[in-house]
Parts: structure tokens; sequence; C-alpha cells
């Protein structure tokens, strides 16, 4: 009985290293009448080893049951996965490398085939791991369509607390701000008031408190009567509460805003990005006018429609692979909210994808797909999702047999 064999997972940026070194192989020997005919016949199902539409999702935690392929034997080795994937991937591309390029001498052959001889130390280098094929758990989905949108709870609405005048635009559409940070100063009247009425209070605060402490003193002394010393104390509690609403006016007016003179600064109340900017120097603002929103773009939301027939299998908690209009990566998530109402017309109800840190590509009103996981199956042989590649047209894994590495055709 021959020992299990093993097949070689290919990640994108080592298929494309690897492929690399076996075109500049090829390059080099280009003077020879064999390799010349082998690159000319050829050529085509070996470049499938670089050039491909993979069926990957995520960071390749999701797998694949296959049965048997046109070239498949059972015992071989495969790797493993865990759960189920699909996706295009098309990073891997032709090039050449001059450091591998040593004539006759190369550590890496490509033969007619499929087939692909690497020594252990590109091996090594090229960061490509072999691993055993076994049984283990696909996951089951279902393929939604949705819509990316901002995280609703990770939102600011920047207004002034007083209507004033820009006087200063510190901070530009798309900047990244943190809280506290000043995005703008106005001049306002109505600030500047506010503290003239302060400051009153402040000064007649002070000149009941000496008038009491006077009274008190002669008072105390009996020189003068006990009436002028009671009224002077009631002047003084006037005074104070004068003074305590004059400062809380100009708080909630100023807010987390710092003031100086008339100028009123709006500040950022949160970490994020400016979205949304409606100002410009010299223009009149109100208490009510929308100046900044500021979003966290660390969290994204995609809300997933739920057709009537998924409903009952859609839960909270499952995991989604997500996928966006232009954008080649999939992202993964979890499904945070499964919404209790069916719309009306399309009898259908919103479920929400929370995609953590997936980049900047990832922009609101894109549409997308989301792949939820609904449940889970045993399966006697699982591939891990990188180790599937595309060569033409067929879908192989690489397995790992005397010294090199054959494509064998799989079904998924």
């Amino acid at each position: 009985m021959s020992a299990p064999q093993r097949k070689i997972e290919l990640s994108p940026k080592a298929i494309a290293a690897t492929l690399a070194a076996v075109l500049a192989l090829l390059v080099g020997a280009v003077a020879l009448t064999v390799l010349i005919e082998h690159r000319r016949h050829g050529h085509d199902r070996e470049a499938g080893h670089g050039e491909h539409d993979g069926h990957r999702h995520g960071e390749g935690e999701r797998g694949h049951a296959h049965g048997d392929g046109d070239e498949h034997d059972e015992g071989k080795g495969h790797a493993r996965g865990k759960d189920h994937a699909h996706g295009d991937d098309k990073d891997h591309a032709h090039g050449e490398d001059k450091d591998h390029a040593h004539g006759d001498d190369e550590e890496a052959h490509a033969h007619a085939g499929g087939r692909l001889e690497l020594s252990p130390a590109m091996l090594q280098n090229a960061g490509l791991e072999i691993l055993t094929a076994g049984p283990g758990k696909v996951a089951a989905t279902v393929t939604l369509p949705g819509e990316v949108a901002l995280n609703a709870e990770a939102i600011a609405h920047v207004t002034p607390r007083v209507p004033g005048t820009a006087r200063e635009v510190k901070k530009q559409l798309g900047d990244t701000v943190k809280r506290g940070e000043v995005l703008a100063v106005l001049d306002s009247r109505e600030l500047a008031e506010l503290q003239r009425e302060l400051l009153a209070a402040k000064e007649r605060l002070a000149l009941a408190e000496a008038s009491f402490t006077r009274h008190e003193a002669l008072w105390h002394e009996r020189i003068s009567a006990e009436k002028e010393y009671l009224a002077a104390k009631q002047a003084v509690a006037e005074a104070r509460i004068e003074h305590r609403s004059a400062a809380q006016k100009l708080s909630a007016a100023a807010g987390s805003g710092a003031a100086k003179g008339t100028g009123y600064a709006l500040v950022a109340p949160m970490d994020g990005t400016i979205i949304e900017k409606h100002i410009a120097i010299g223009e009149v603002l109100k208490e009510d006018t929308q100046v900044f929103v500021i979003a966290d773009l660390s969290t994204i939301w995609v809300n997933v429609t739920v057709y009537a027939k998924d409903l009952s299998r859609v839960q909270v908690g499952q995991t989604a692979w997500v996928k966006a209009e232009g954008i080649d990566q999939i992202a993964r998530g979890s499904v945070a909210y499964l919404g209790q109402v069916v719309d009306e017309q399309n009898r259908s109800a919103v479920a929400r994808v929370v995609l953590q840190s997936p980049g900047a590509a990832w922009r609101p009103g894109l549409f997308a797909t989301a792949d939820i996981a609904v449940e889970e199956a045993a399966a006697p042989v699982v591939l891990s999702d990188e180790a599937i590649q595309r060569v033409e047209g067929k879908e192989v894994v690489f397995v790992e047999e005397g010294g090199g590495f054959e494509a064998r055709a799989v079904k998924v």
C-alpha cells in the first residue's frame, strides 16, 4: 500500500512567486529546442497554476467537500478546511524573477501534464504549506442580496450650540479626526452676550458678599440692626443664584466647544472620519445647522434582504461572507440583527451583518451579496478553500507525488 499523498495549499502570493520562478526558467532556457516546443505546446496548461479564477471566501475559513473528479483519487491527501466558500480570485499573475533564473541548474521544474517540481528550499521561501485532506464539516449557506451601509450607531452630527459666522474651517471632507479636535471656529454675538452676563453676575456676587461681610461684622458688634444683616444675607444668596444661572447658560451654549471672547470652537464629539461638510468661511450658521457629519468607519453594516422562505434558517450570530460590487476582497462578518417585521411589498425582512475593519473600499451604498452559513454538515473529505485552483476551466488541487506536485481535478 502506497503512503498517503499530500497536496500543497497555494496561497495567492505564493502561487504568483512560484510561477514567476517557473516562467523565468522557461525564459532562461528559451534557446533549448525541447523547452521551446514545451513552451509552445504546454505553456497554457502550466500557466494555469498562476492565472485563474479561484474559489475562495474570506481568509480560507471555509472549505469544500468534494466527490470524485475526473482525475481524483479519494485516497490522495488534500488541504483541510472547516467551512464552505465561493468567490473569484484573480490576484495571481505571471511574472519573471531574475533571482531564480540560473539556466539548467534550476530548483523548480515545470512539466507537461500540469506537474510542478519544487525543491524544499523553494517551498520554504514561497511560504507554501502541505496539508493532508480528511473528514470535516462544511457550511451550508444561503446567498442573499444586500447593501453596504454606515454603522448608524457610530455617527455624530455636529451642530453649533449658538448661531454665528464661520471664522475658520480647520478640517475638510474625508479628514480623520479625534475626539475633542477643533473642526471650525465661529464668531458669535450670542456667545459674547452670555459671557457678558456671566461677568456681570460675577461682579454682583462679589459686591453682595462684601456687603454681607460688613453687615455681619456690624451685627455681631450690635452696631447695625438684624434686619440689615438678613437683607445682606439674602442679597448674597440671590447673587449666587444669578451667577450660577449665567454660568450654566454659557456652558450649555458652548457645550464641549472651547469659547474665548466671541469665538466659539466646534469640536469633534468622537473619533472618526468626516463624511459630510456644510460650512465655508463667512457663512452664517444657525443652531440647527448640520455643519459636519462624522462616522466611525472601523465597523460597517451590510443590510441583507432575507426572503420569507429563508427567515426560519437565518439567525443572529451566524457567520456571513460578504462580497460587494467592484471589490475583490471577501469580508467575513456575523449576523447581528434580524428584523421582526416583514415588508408588505417584497415579503422580506432585513438582517444586519456587521463587518469589522473591512477597509476603505467598502463604501456605503454599494450593492453586496452575503453568503450566510445557516447550518453545518459532515463531509468525508474537506479541502481548504485556498487549495482549490481553476486551471483550464476546471477546479483542481495540487497533489504531492514523486517529488513533484500534480494538478488533480475535483468536484465541489
